[in-house]
């Protein structure tokens, strides 16, 4: 008897070995598939956990790969399934331009990608047969009676390999009001077979904020890949307003007139369509001809050093932002915008993040902030706010507590409400935040020159 369980027990060794080598070989032809050179273990440990059948919740950092873990499993699934068929991936998403950035870049990729809410009756059928590797949508679009017969096509489910959650942050934030179908996706539990697990991906979660996703996404002892959002080459300040615009804003109008095209590429965001629109024109008309490169050049969106980003553009004018913004030899260097730039955006070289009055809460905030210095190079973070700004009703303590404090380090009040703490090596005063530039005695002390 225990000769046979030594055995079965060797087999099962044999075969979870085999397993694992194959899901490498599978992982590596993934990470060829999109250029990297490695993985970083926070993803291998994302995938393999989802591929092994559990839910998974990824918080990672901004410009950390989160994305990866799930562009990877179609091809995964097919390599380790010996599927005649290619898997799906159901991708949730809370901003079409947040789509159209991914579908644009899977399909350069060579994968099959689509947008439901912004497709034909042609595709919706091909949505039907699976002919997609990923389908991008919103909640909204999901839980509509007319997507109905769409979503619950056998074949589709069949093929079906993974429900997405991207920005998941939004399934709390604006689950309960602003966008209820946010709240529901938890429902689609039922409308899928038991086999489709769920990932749910954001870049900024505090502990309470995990376990309140995780319950409403009825997510069952999920695997946790979990890092601090703490970005060490990020320089924090807070600035009250203080005069009007002219003299806020003028170290950076004359560094948009003396240096143009080599300004820090940098995004300043408003907490209002209103104030968007009031800041962009304040920077046209203060540029007069300038405004442009070359100077007097027609002013078309291709040639402006400064650009508005909301709601209210058309798809082709987001397009063009993302694109010249994105491209290290655009012409765009200030990109002004409401939140909808603030998410899953993939612009690697801003240096700069402004806010023009703060968040409503310290996660939207340290979400925003960490579109800067992706790429690992210095950046800063610069909040501007009014005693208006933090009166309102909706703002949570914390931000408060944030705007106000003047003798802590910024990063401590940041990051204290997340379950890991920021790194060990934190950096030197000066290279940390305001708060602790003015108590750093270094010889590099006078590099500040962070502020607006």
């Amino acid at each position: 008897m225990a000769e046979q369980r030594g055995i079965k027990r060797a087999r099962r060794e044999k075969d979870e070995e085999t397993s694992l080598r194959k899901f490498e070989d599978a992982l590596h032809l993934c990470t060829a598939k999109f250029g990297y050179n490695t993985l970083r273990n926070e993803q291998r440990i994302a995938v393999l956990s989802f591929f092994k059948g559990n839910d998974v919740f990824v918080c990672l950092p901004t410009g950390y790969g989160k994305s990866f873990c799930y562009y990877c499993l179609p091809l995964l699934f097919d390599f380790l399934n010996d599927k005649s068929s290619w898997s799906v991936v159901i991708v949730v998403s809370p901003l079409v331009a947040l789509m159209t950035d991914q579908v644009g870049f899977l399909k350069s990729k060579g994968f099959t990608a689509v947008i439901c809410n912004s497709c034909a009756e042609a595709e919706q059928s091909s949505i039907a047969n699976g002919d997609f590797q990923f389908v991008f949508t919103n909640p909204e679009t999901l839980f509509d009676k007319n997507w109905t017969d769409v979503f619950t096509s056998s074949t589709l489910q069949d093929r079906l390999v993974a429900l997405v959650i991207d920005e998941a942050h939004c399934v709390k934030k604006w689950g309960t009001e602003f966008r209820k179908e946010f709240g529901r996706l938890g429902d689609l539990r039922g409308f899928f077979p038991p086999s489709v697990h769920f990932m749910a991906l954001t870049a900024t979660a505090s502990n309470s904020v995990q376990k309140h996703i995780t319950r409403l996404l009825g997510m069952s002892r999920p695997q946790m890949v979990i890092r601090s959002p703490d970005k060490p080459n990020i320089y924090y300040s807070v600035s009250e307003k203080c005069g009007t615009l002219e003299e806020i804003f003028k170290p950076l109008i004359e560094e948009l007139r003396v240096s143009r095209i080599n300004t820090k590429r940098t995004i300043v965001f408003c907490r209002t369509l209103k104030d968007c629109s009031d800041l962009y024109l304040f920077f046209r008309y203060t540029m007069g001809k300038e405004f442009n490169e070359p100077i007097g050049v027609a002013d078309f969106p291709i040639f402006r050093l400064v650009d508005m980003f909301s709601a209210c553009n058309t798809p082709g004018l987001k397009q063009s932002i993302l694109s010249s913004f994105s491209n290290p030899s655009g012409i765009l260097r200030i990109v002004i915008a409401t939140i909808a730039f603030g998410m899953g955006i993939d612009c690697p070289n801003v240096q700069r993040v402004i806010h023009w009055g703060p968040p409503s809460d310290l996660e939207s905030y340290i979400q925003e902030t960490g579109r800067a210095g992706r790429d690992g190079s210095k950046a800063y973070a610069e909040l501007l706010f009014s005693k208006r700004d933090t009166g309102v009703s909706f703002m949570e303590p914390s931000m408060k507590s944030y705007c106000q404090n003047v003798d802590v380090c910024r990063r401590e009040v940041l990051f204290r409400d997340f379950e890991i703490a920021s790194p060990s090596k934190k950096p030197l005063g000066c290279l940390c935040c305001d708060i602790c530039a003015m108590v750093c005695s270094c010889s590099d002390c006078q590099f500040n020159d962070c502020t607006v």
